[in-house]
């Protein structure tokens, strides 16, 4: 066991190295495994191409017949944009497949291991599985909610304030591309009208991790920019409505959130990134509907804010963690209720 848990272990960071470049599809990790020495291993790195048990598969060669696989999650049996990885598993002579997580697809939940035991491959599942299902926690949500994954992004200072008088930023210049690479995991960028009003944002995808700083990505590349309102008034010279993405700027007026979460998942939005206003995010939560929290933390205080989120501590957190962010930190954390 303590080596099935070892080989885990590596086939987990081999996912992490994944990111959020995936989906629709799962962050998945696979090791091959011979004598107690790794021969192969990889990670689905991009939705389309190989999965991460063929890329383990083909680096291993002809030693991967009579070796192990160790997976993060269950192979997969149906044909998609890539033929299913049980039927490579068998052609390759593999003789265990152990994994972490069950699919929550119906179309490979459970097949793969029905398939492989018929073939007289040993499986071993639930090795590791919180690990391995915490790595998918948003595919999980996706695939059985039917709604996107809902991320609530924040800058504030230390008493909660969201702009402070005078001043364009409240975070320093980390913390703001770190934003850029948050903005890049995702498929559409939410705000509520008030902060369309004042702020006019752009909601685009930019930074130093693209090929010249502070140039936008490609108009095919940007996610969608959604604007939510009750009373549909929105400045006419808005960029959300005049710039050259104006047709990827989705405005919602007077939608409930099940009914808007719903319409983005069917224009194939999976991660859905929120980042404007206090009333907004208090919406989602009091909806329930925040599955992910990053907030910014800036240094000060701003007594003369108007505009602040209060009782964020209370909220029913799962899991929790603080980093740096240049200046400021960075609270990163998911909450119980709408995972």
């Amino acid at each position: 066991m303590a080596q099935d848990i070892r080989w885990m272990q590596r086939s987990i960071g081999l996912a992490q190295q994944a990111g959020n470049d995936t989906r629709p599809n799962p962050r998945v990790g696979a090791v091959v495994i011979k004598s107690g020495k790794v021969v192969g291993e990889g990670f689905h790195r991009r939705a389309g191409q190989p999965h991460a048990e063929i890329e383990a598969l083909q680096r291993a060669g002809v030693k991967a017949r009579g070796a192990n696989l160790y997976v993060t999650l269950e192979p997969c049996s149906s044909h998609g944009r890539t033929p299913p990885c049980s039927g490579a598993i068998r052609r390759a002579g593999i003789k265990r497949v152990i994994y972490g997580s069950s699919d929550v697809d119906p179309r490979n939940a459970l097949r793969a291991e029905r398939i492989l035991k018929s073939v007289g491959i040993r499986v071993t599942r639930g090795v590791l599985q919180e690990e391995c299902d915490r790595l998918n926690a948003d595919y999980r949500h996706w695939t059985l909610r039917k709604e996107p994954w809902v991320i609530l992004k924040l800058a504030m200072t230390l008493d909660g304030a969201l702009a402070v008088p005078g001043r364009r930023w409240i975070t320093g210049s980390k913390a703001r591309n770190e934003v850029q690479r948050i903005r890049a995991g995702c498929d559409a960028i939410l705000v509520g009208a008030e902060t369309v009003r004042k702020d006019n944002p752009r909601l685009t995808v930019r930074g130093p991790f693209d090929i010249l700083p502070n140039v936008e990505r490609s108009l095919r590349r940007q996610p969608w920019r959604v604007v939510v309102t009750k009373s549909g008034r929105l400045p006419e010279r808005a960029k959300l409505l005049t710039d050259a993405l104006r047709e990827r700027t989705l405005v919602y007026r007077e939608k409930g959130w099940d009914s808007i979460l719903q319409d983005l998942f069917r224009r194939g939005v999976h991660r859905l990134l929120v980042e404007g206003g206090a009333k907004t995010a208090e919406s989602l939560i009091s909806a329930n509907k925040v599955n992910e929290v990053i907030f910014f933390f800036a240094p000060e205080a701003a007594e003369k804010a108007e505009v602040r989120v209060t009782g964020w501590a209370g909220w029913n957190w799962r899991q929790a963690s603080v980093t740096g962010a240049g200046r400021d930190l960075c609270l990163h954390g998911t909450l119980t209720g709408a995972n």
